[in-house]
């Protein structure tokens, strides 16, 4: 089966393949990536024509390569036994060249990438008995060569490949294959090739997390603008094996990303894969017990497997008549679809986006109320309580407490509530500070009207006395003024020594009370 997808990631064309009770066959539908939602039990397939007659068919054959041309106009297959056939997209024709100049029957597995910026369709080991790369032109319908990578890098001839165009880096990428020389020990690709086409040159990237295993006969395609390469499905070696997998490849960084275990429905190989907006999008292809599978979607946003198409939920789905899926073939299954499934299938899409846009309304209310209170309660706490423990005035009354904290519950509530606790550590600091200041306030007015004023000695008084101004004219040693005076000093000291204590004190429970605020 062939596959490939316009450039500007619109339609993706699927044709040819082998089903289970047919060895071959020439169906040709297209899948349009643009509608906004559907669910993978009714996607929009759309059945083109095969056209007739043995030259202006679609070929009828499994394992061809596809390419569109750069303008989204042509389309093209290639295949060992069929040579070259092209469609052309707008008026709908089928023509054949009747080119075959492809390698011995019988080796398939080949896939096409097209340089958007040349226009020209790159086949890698379809020239030379497989050792050598074709390069399709749109425009003459001739064929020239161009090389494979070195023996260093590659063992050719390889088939079974991945193959696909990246935006980013401008460059084509080459993943897995293998070469079946030897069918006692087939060579299998362990790395990840790249081919630029601007300077025909080959290399090896050396890329780093949890990189995919040699694999065959599975599908890479560029996702998300070019920055991410996913790989998918695929067998370890042919025909055994099965894988489910899926591998994202950040092309930026050159990391590898291992999506979530697989179910039993995602093992498969040989499928059909492309990718429109967030979305991996695969279909056919052959499971266990030769079963063959209808199309799945994977979410490559949030890295899981869903039912559910959709390109962007913040536009209106747009609702048209589907039809039948394309026939079970090696690279998919199909089904039959009502007008009533559609309904149903866009009617569920068109819920889901409204109920996850009510859902992300509802999610930002309320983190951004919560952000408010949070804030809110902070600058409550600080302002309305620690800023009145942390600036204390002395000189002045400490305020009363706000009504926030004075008229809230009981007594016995408000008694232990850490901020009204530390409201009264800080009124009983206040009170030992104003008695302080009033003691000595006291204490110098004392000393105004019953002080002592030491005399300067005399040329006519050679008394060693002081005298004692407003005291009754009491006359003391300067020994003994001394002594009193060092009395109260000292005194003075332990008054203050002991106010300064209590003040650490205070200070302490107030730095206690304020963490379990905090805490609170």
């Amino acid at each position: 089966m062939a596959y490939a997808t316009t450039h500007d990631q619109k339609t993706f064309y699927v044709q040819g393949g082998a089903g289970p009770q047919t060895h071959q066959n020439n169906q040709f539908f297209s899948l349009d990536l643009t509608q906004h939602s559907w669910n993978t039990t009714s996607p929009p397939w759309k059945p083109l024509s095969v056209g007739a007659g043995s030259t202006a068919s679609s070929p009828i054959d499994f394992g061809l390569a596809m390419a569109i041309s750069k303008d989204n106009t042509q389309l093209m297959e290639w295949g060992t036994r069929i040579g070259f056939s092209t469609y052309d997209i707008e008026t709908g024709a089928w023509s054949g060249t009747g080119i075959g100049t492809g390698p011995k029957l019988g080796f398939f597995g080949y896939q096409a990438a097209t340089d958007p910026n040349s226009g020209l369709v790159y086949i890698p080991s379809a020239r030379n008995n497989a050792t050598g790369m074709m390069v399709y032109n749109f425009v003459t319908k001739t064929t020239t060569l161009a090389p494979m990578p070195s023996a260093k890098l590659l063992r050719l001839p390889v088939g079974k490949y991945a193959w696909a165009w990246n935006d980013v880096r401008q460059s084509m990428l080459l993943h897995g294959g293998a070469n079946f020389g030897n069918s006692k020990a087939p060579y299998f690709n362990p790395n990840l090739l790249e081919f630029n086409p601007a300077t025909s040159k080959w290399k090896r990237l050396t890329t780093k997390g949890q990189r995919p295993p040699p694999l065959v006969e599975h599908c890479m395609v560029s996702a998300q603008g070019g920055s991410r390469m996913v790989v998918y499905g695929g067998t370890l070696q042919a025909n055994s094996t099965l894988q489910g997998d899926v591998y994202i490849l950040d092309v930026a960084s050159l990391t590898w990303t291992k999506g979530p275990q697989p179910g039993s429905s995602q093992f498969r190989r040989n499928m059909a894969c492309t990718a429109a907006g967030d979305n991996l999008v695969v279909w056919g292809g052959q499971s266990f017990n030769m079963t063959f599978l209808n199309t799945a979607v994977f979410d490559l946003r949030n890295y899981q497997w869903t039912s559910q198409f959709i390109l962007d939920s913040s536009t209106p789905i747009t609702t048209t008549a589907q039809v039948d899926d394309p026939t079970p073939t090696q690279t998919g299954d199909g089904n039959s679809n009502s007008s009533s499934a559609n309904s149903e299938s866009n009617a569920r899409g068109k819920t889901i986006s409204i109920i996850a846009g009510v859902a992300s309304s509802l999610g930002l209310l309320i983190v951004g109320a919560c952000v408010w209170f949070c804030l809110r309660k902070r600058k409550q706490l600080n302002g309305a309580g620690f800023s009145r423990i942390q600036n204390v005035n002395i000189n002045n009354k400490p305020k009363r407490a706000s009504k926030r904290w004075s008229g809230r519950g009981p007594a016995n509530n408000l008694a232990r509530d850490p901020q009204h606790q530390a409201m009264s550590l800080q009124h009983q600091l206040f009170e030992q500070e104003r008695r302080s200041q009033e003691k000595s306030i006291s204490r110098s007015n004392s000393e105004k009207s019953d002080s002592v004023q030491l005399l300067s000695p005399t040329t006519t008084d050679n008394s060693d006395t002081l005298v004692g101004l407003n005291s009754g004219g009491v006359t003391v040693s300067p020994e003994e003024w001394v002594r009193r005076q060092r009395q109260e000093v000292n005194q003075e000291r332990q008054e203050l020594a002991l106010i300064q204590m209590q003040q650490i004190e205070f200070q302490r429970q107030i730095e206690a009370l304020k963490a379990e605020v905090y805490t609170r």
